[in-house]
């Protein structure tokens, strides 16, 4: 997503751009391999009545599915490198778009997820230990494959009127926020019944779906940025909220988890949430809620199972402290604690499959323009973590055994540091082999440099990487 060169940029000054089609941002640069635009033959043209040549029309999307060129697209589509943004980049392009604007963010997206979905693709097909050939699993590549062609089979939004067609194609196809969780969730959950993943198995599959994961977290947000961005709201650009308070996101989540364990369990603990309203920073609320409510679910039922019966129930507190480079959201609970030999099973995905209940079916909230859900599918730790890293923070836990465990979010409050968090390696896969984000002072473009905020474990003060 691509914003003006200047803040003060009027929109005479950026047509010009948009009629570059991006030519002059690093972000969105048309790049020089042919491998993003369809192959020789795909498309036919179509030609007006004085012979003038348009926009290649392509085939139905059922026969795009079927031909041999679209599989060699995918998988050369699967060897680009998606593109990293940054938290403030992000903010400017949404933030109350002219249409121009809104065309230069289709046009990027146009390029970008064909990528990130061709990606996703592949990573469905090359799980491993027998995962990829369980019917959800093979599902859930079709749905993306699907996504895929459609993308294909959509020419490059180059008009205004293109730019609107380009929104409702996106806002029709996307999958939902947990079928794609759960149909994994419940593969996982079979495949361990039947036969339990090796200590060795569980670290790879465990790498292979931080990386899905950590992708997946991309691309959707990309989408739902766009998206919201079409519907300004005072205070947000698309769903990243200017002034995000979150103490206020922590009330919410509390109060939603209070009505959810007490309709699943008869009684819950009280959650208090400790620190100032009025702190503030740039973020996306409805990362900080998933991430707390998942947390905050745990500890509840954790609080329940060790004080069953005994009376009166010792609180759940949430503690939000903000300092100058990081917000620091602690979740405390008195449920007994983790034993260590299992901490590093509890970011393990495992699955959990279960038809949901009666509390956990109802509507979920919509914070900051996206939807927050509820999870479903024994995978909310480990997705936790991710929406944690996802712009350079972490999530980690310091049980105490036999009484309670602490849990502690960070979220960078750096601004262009706060970068996507995108796999700087990945060698099991045929794409995404070197998204490492970079940054100038001047934004993005020219020379660059490390952030420096990330090793090649993740953030460097994340106690709990996976090695």
């Amino acid at each position: 997503l691509v914003a003006p060169p200047h803040a003060t940029a009027t929109a005479a000054a950026i047509v010009p751009l948009c009629a570059r089609a991006l030519s002059s941002s690093v972000l969105a640069s048309e790049p020089s391999c042919s491998g993003l635009e369809p192959p020789p033959g795909l498309f036919s043209s179509s030609t007006t009545k004085d012979g003038a040549t348009l926009v290649p029309s392509p085939p139905p999307l059922a026969e795009l599915e079927a031909s041999a060129e679209f599989d060699d697209q995918l998988e050369q589509l699967a060897r680009e490198n998606a593109t990293s943004v940054s938290l403030n980049n992000l903010f400017r392009s949404g933030a109350n778009p002219t249409p121009e604007q809104s065309l230069l963010n289709a046009q990027f997206l146009w390029r970008e997820l064909r990528i990130r979905f061709a990606h996703r693709t592949m990573q469905m097909r090359e799980l491993p230990y027998g995962i990829a050939e369980h019917p959800a699993i093979k599902d859930a590549a079709a749905t993306y494959r699907q996504i895929t062609a459609l993308l294909l089979t959509c020419p490059k939004p180059r008009t205004f009127a293109d730019e609107a067609a380009f929104a409702r194609i996106l806002n029709a196809t996307k999958p939902s926020s947990v079928e794609i969780p759960q149909k994994i969730g419940q593969a996982l959950d079979d495949i361990n019944k039947a036969k339990p993943f090796t200590p060795e198995q569980q670290r790879v599959v465990d790498q292979r779906l931080d990386r899905f994961f950590l992708m997946r977290i991309g691309h959707r947000f990309l989408i739902q940025h766009y998206l919201a961005s079409k519907r300004p709201r005072e205070g947000f650009s698309g769903i990243i909220q200017s002034q995000c308070s979150p103490v206020e996101v922590c009330t919410g989540a509390a109060e939603r988890m209070t009505e959810v364990i007490n309709a699943q369990y008869g009684d819950c603990p009280e959650i208090h949430v400790i620190g100032d309203r009025a702190h503030t920073f740039t973020y996306v609320p409805s990362h900080i809620y998933f991430i707390v409510a998942e947390l905050m679910k745990n500890a509840c039922a954790a609080t329940l199972r060790r004080h069953a019966g005994s009376g009166a129930l010792p609180p759940v507190r949430a503690i939000v402290a903000r300092g100058d480079e990081d917000v620091t959201i602690k979740i405390e609970d008195q449920g007994g604690g983790i034993a260590r030999s299992r901490l590093s099973d509890v970011w393990s995905y495992k699955g959990a499959w279960s038809t949901p209940s009666d509390a956990e079916a109802v509507e979920v909230p919509t914070v900051g323009g996206a939807a927050a859900p509820l999870t479903q599918h024994g995978l909310g730790l480990p997705l936790s973590r991710l929406y944690a890293k996802y712009f350079g923070g972490t999530l980690h836990l310091t049980p105490m055994e036999g009484y309670g465990t602490d849990c502690y979010v960070k979220l960078n409050r750096l601004g262009d540091h706060n970068c996507e968090n995108l796999p700087e390696i990945v060698r099991e896969s045929p794409g995404e082999h070197d998204s490492a984000p970079r940054y100038t002072s001047g934004g993005w473009g020219g020379d660059t440099v490390n952030s420096g905020l990330r090793s090649s474990s993740g953030s460097l003060f994340d106690a709990q990487a996976r090695r």
